[in-house]
């Protein structure tokens, strides 16, 4: 009974349990109910929103386009009718323009080109000039051997020393040219001359002192001689030292005496390098080791060998010359150099130079002050010669492209005069730009390429629209024909243009100046490239077609040829024949369409891995040629002395520095402490153990302003202040010894940053030394600067400028290929293309060694230009088709293609010599543009058409008022493609007859026969629908 209960009780609960959750069921049913109601109405409210937009596009668009169109007919008709007045119009037009060139003005100055010129960096540059001028200017050379510490190889370094100091002009020599500082007395510290029978210290205590003193860098405290005499009887003694042209080198251990060194063995010259801690040239204290690379030591850290060594001369600019307007702007340094001081620093390159090339002990590497600029400037002018090998290249592809292999037929001329476009188009672009004094930078000789590449694409799809028309078009007048021509071809040209006008004038928004300077250059020449062929080159079609229909020569037109008839080979178009059905048959049937979306799915997502790894950096050593002496240079000062970081200066302006002594103190304890900083060399630190040595308190808050002026004086040309007396100080007049220092106008403190590999780093250690002066609040002028800030502050807003450039130009150009495509999806796809157009070309600079610059962001504006060429052509041409979307694809590639495969390759033609460039500025255009054209060409010609037949738009309202003779001639060659393809039950292509209006569905392994032109337009309309069959009471 117990049992009976609970089984009754059992299904009791179950009994109810079960109704609940049919209750629950019938609850989620109704609320599901309600939500797919919902989603439907959503659905469709969507759907409409959407139908109505497309429709209020396409009614602007409409007008937009019929406006162009009937303008393009016209312009065409009026060209065709007087085409040497529009070609005098042209060339006048062309000549007025260029005259502005007259202003030409090139800016090779780094920090014009390379740095937003509102930039802390200029605006602390421009503080330094006109406050703290700097009149010294650097040269170095680095001496690479087996081991630079044996005898030959120092002998040889003083001959390098002795070319350097012979070197002269008819105006200028060494020694009028050279930096002075005073010197002390060698015989001071006690001798001339080295005692040669001294016996080394081997005890290990001595070597490690040696070690630690020779690489500690704050050297121990040197005693100063300055405190054991009188001030009077010091600055006289001062005043008659001995002024030395400064040159740095390890000669100075040897005092630059041949003999001397001659004299030595090999144990004592490596005795001297250990123990020598004074200049015997200067008398200052001298750590020799840092001039020295690839050090090895013993065990007891002895130097016994190194592997290279530095050398540097120093020069002065001729303030008074510069003044009186003798000086030469000097690019690379961006300085005003005396024109003679300029001239021996020529002659001492030269000089130098030819010895390198003759020793055999060592090798020499060398880098002036006017190096950087001359170089960099002179590889990118010569590089240049390859746009005239482009030229003929590209002249040859047109040739062979524009006309038939027959003596009539062919268009040598026009191709020439097609070409000279270009050349029309840079004049106009530089005489307009001159003249409103826009600076022509150097990355701007890549401009003539970029209009060859423009230029030739809008010749082909013109020369392609020529071709399209059909039988009976080609039976109208020659005006006609060329009104349609320009028609067809006017708006299409007009779409690629306005992009590419778009996207360069907002890239002209940037504060990049070189950026800036290339994108104005560039859309007006874009915007002149475009007027010139649809003017000046459409003009000599007319003329060249009126001498092919008079069958005269194509290249020699006064010679008529009589009786002649075209082979039927030399009329062959083997890019439309291929463009026609075997592409389709290759590229529109269900699987390869399956296997090119998976491809282009599977090549963006190793494409956004390599993107992502894309670094960000800049160098303007990479304007360098990899062969040229500085560049060696470069590379062997970061193989050698790689320890060494970028120095850095804090300038200080309009403040009382006796007041500003605690903050300057704190400053400096600060830097001392900041990870990015590796050493300070700062006036401070001396000037305190200077006056403490003597018992002062420094700070003191009681000092006054005379007081502080009066002791700044002292150790100013003290020998442990002297080093900082015109390197750190401007005062407000002359600083006299026996006087207190004149007011201060200006001061600095320098400092040196660690090695930073990442420029990620450096900008963090720039930002770190910025905000670290920042938080002092001194009550004047404080503010870091370093050359490199240069470089490192353009890559701070590198990709911020990139970014923001390149999205801007993406939706102003979708918006206007959405004005003029006029369908909402058709522009999405084309934006998609070059979307992933540009995902693939950042992944593969990664991969060919570029990264985020200055260069590559110019080349990646322009390649959202050309990139949206290739799709924008092939969307437009697609909604001009009728038929079913395999169809329409189809037709679009066949009509299209050619023009756009022409295009993209005479673009790869046009620069494909520049990957034989030593300028890095060429190297990356090329291989940006490579990039650009290859994934260009595959997502405009492939993949685009693929998506269009699965999922393409309707086409035009006005596309089925196209008449039915050229409706066939479109379709004539698909229409005897004999191979249909049938899968899953799904109708794949409806083939009309080309004799009879016969629409074949095959489904089933069933053919059902349409007789009427309007079932077989039903027929095609079925064949894009996913599912379902053709009703037989249709």
């Amino acid at each position: 009974m117990l049992f009976a209960l609970l089984k009754r009780d059992y299904f009791t609960k179950l009994s109810t349990g079960l109704r609940k959750a049919l209750q629950k069921l019938s609850i989620a049913n109704m609320v599901n109910s309600n939500k797919r109601q919902t989603l439907e109405t959503t659905g469709n409210c969507f759907s409409s929103a959407l139908a109505k937009i497309d429709k209020l596009i396409s009614s602007i668009s409409g007008i937009i386009t019929g406006t162009l169109e009937y303008a393009f007919y016209c312009y065409g008709k009026a060209i065709a009718s007087y085409p040497f007045a529009f070609i005098i119009v042209c060339l006048i037009l062309s000549g007025i323009c260029s005259i502005g060139i007259i202003n030409f003005k090139m800016e090779e100055r780094p920090f014009k080109l390379w740095i937003p010129q509102h930039s802390e960096f200029i605006q602390v540059m421009e503080w330094q000039e006109t406050h703290m001028p700097s009149d010294v200017r650097l040269n170095m050379a680095i001496y690479e051997a087996e081991n630079v510490l044996d005898k030959n190889v120092i002998l040889e370094m003083l001959r390098v020393h002795d070319i350097a100091v012979n070197t002269r002009t008819e105006v200028a020599t060494w020694d009028t040219t050279c930096a002075k500082i005073p010197t002390v007395a060698t015989s001071f510290f006690g001798r001339k001359k080295r005692d040669l029978t001294r016996v080394r210290n081997n005890s290990l205590e001595a070597h490690h002192h040696r070690y630690k003193r020779q690489n500690d860098d704050d050297e121990e405290d040197e005693f100063d001689f300055s405190l054991l005499f009188p001030r009077d009887r010091y600055c006289s003694f001062l005043e008659s030292m001995e002024m030395q042209c400064l040159e740095n080198s390890l000669l100075e251990i040897f005092g630059y005496d041949s003999s001397y060194i001659e004299s030595l063995t090999q144990e004592e010259i490596i005795r001297e390098v250990n123990e020598q801690t004074r200049s015997l040239i200067y008398g200052f204290p001298t750590n020799f080791t840092k001039y020295l690379g690839k050090v090895e030591r013993d065990e007891n850290g002895t130097i016994i060998k190194a592997g290279a060594a530095i050398h540097r001369w120093f020069t002065k600019i001729n303030r008074t010359a510069v003044e009186a307007g003798s000086f030469v702007n000097d690019a690379g340094s961006s300085m005003n150099v005396d024109a003679d001081g300029y001239e021996w620093e020529q002659n001492f390159i030269q000089n130098i130079l030819n010895f390198s090339s003759q020793s055999e002990s060592f090798t020499l590497y060398l880098l002036a002050s006017t190096s950087f600029g001359t170089i960099s400037g002179d590889n990118i002018q010569n590089d240049t010669k390859y746009l005239s090998v482009g030229f003929g290249i590209v002249f040859v592809y047109i040739l062979i492209m524009l006309g038939n292999f027959n003596l009539v037929e062919m268009r040598p001329i026009l191709s020439l005069l097609g070409l000279s476009c270009v050349g029309l188009a840079t004049g106009v672009s530089y005489g307009i730009c001159s003249a409103f004094n826009v600076p022509y930078g150097p990355v701007n000789s890549i401009l003539p390429f970029l209009l060859l590449g423009l230029g030739v694409d809008d010749m082909f799809v013109v020369m392609q629209s020529w071709d399209n028309l059909s039988p009976d078009e080609k039976r109208e007048s020659l005006q006609e024909r060329i009104g349609l021509t320009l028609k067809h071809a006017g708006v299409s040209i007009t779409v690629t243009s306005v992009t590419d006008f778009v996207a360069f004038a907002i890239g002209s928004t940037t504060d990049l100046p070189a950026l800036r300077s290339f994108c104005i250059f560039a859309a007006t020449g874009i915007a002149s490239i475009y007027f010139f062929q649809a003017t000046f080159f459409v003009a000599w079609l007319s003329i060249d077609q009126r001498r092919l229909e008079d069958q005269r020569h194509g290249l020699l037109w006064c010679w008529k040829l009589k009786d002649w008839t075209p082979n039927a080979c030399s009329r062959q178009k083997f890019c439309q024949k291929f463009f026609g059905k075997p592409y389709a048959r290759m590229f529109l049937n269900l699987p390869m369409k399956i296997f090119i979306i998976i491809l282009t799915l599977g090549i963006i997502a190793v494409s956004g891995w390599g993107l992502s790894n894309l670094r960000q950096e800049f160098s303007s050593i990479w304007f360098l040629p990899q062969d040229s002496y500085p560049y060696k240079f470069f590379m062997k000062q970061k193989e050698y002395y790689p320890s060494s970081g970028e120095d850095g200066t804090i300038y200080f302006g309009n403040m009382s520095l006796v007041h500003e002594i605690p903050r300057i103190e704190n400053l400096v304890k600060t830097l001392k402490q900041n990870k990015y900083v590796s050493e300070v060399n700062d006036w401070y630190t001396r000037y305190k153990k200077y006056w403490v040595k003597q018992g002062y308190i420094v700070p003191n808050p009681n000092t006054t302003e005379e007081e502080f002026h009066n002791q700044l004086s002292q150790f100013l040309h003290s020998p442990s202040g002297s080093a900082y007396r015109t390197k750190n100080f401007r005062f407000s007049g002359e600083l006299l010894c026996t006087e207190k220092a004149p007011p201060v106008i200006a001061s600095s403190i320098d400092y040196r940053h660690i090695k930073l590999p990442v420029s990620s780093e450096k900008i963090q250690a720039m930002d770190s030394v910025r905000e670290t002066v920042e938080n002092m609040n001194f009550s004047g002028y404080a503010k870091p600067w370093s050359r490199a800030y240069a470089e490192w502050e353009t890559d701070k807003i590198i990709v911020e400028e990139l970014y923001r450039n390149m999205s801007l130009a993406l939706i102003v150009v979708f918006i206007v290929t959405l004005i003029l495509i006029a369908s909402i999806s058709t522009s999405i796809l084309v934006l998609i293309c070059v979307l992933f157009t540009l995902v693939d070309v950042g992944a593969l600079m990664h991969w060919w060694g570029l990264t985020i610059d200055t260069v590559s962001c110019i080349d990646l504006v322009l390649a959202i230009g050309l990139c949206v060429d290739y799709a924008a052509h092939v969307g437009h041409s697609f909604m001009t088709k009728t038929g079913s979307r395999n169809q329409r694809a189809a037709k679009t590639i066949e009509t299209i293609g050619p023009a756009v495969l022409s295009g993209g390759f005479s673009t790869v033609l046009s620069f494909i010599f520049l990957s034989n460039s030593g300028s890095h500025v060429f190297l990356t255009f090329f291989k940006v543009f490579f990039a650009v054209s290859l994934y260009g060409l595959y997502h405009g010609l492939i993949f685009l058409p693929v998506i269009l037949s699965f999922i393409g738009p309707d086409p035009y309202p006005s596309a089925y008022s196209q008449s039915p003779s050229s409706e066939e001639e479109d379709t004539k060659d698909l229409t005897r493609t004999p191979k249909d393809i049938r899968k899953n039950g799904f109708i794949e292509k409806v083939i009309t007859s080309e004799n009879s209006s016969e629409a074949i569905d095959f489904q089933e392994e069933e053919a059902t026969v349409y007789k009427s032109e309007d079932l077989a337009q039903e027929a095609a309309d079925v064949s894009d629908k996913d599912s379902g069959t053709y009703s037989e009471n249709a």
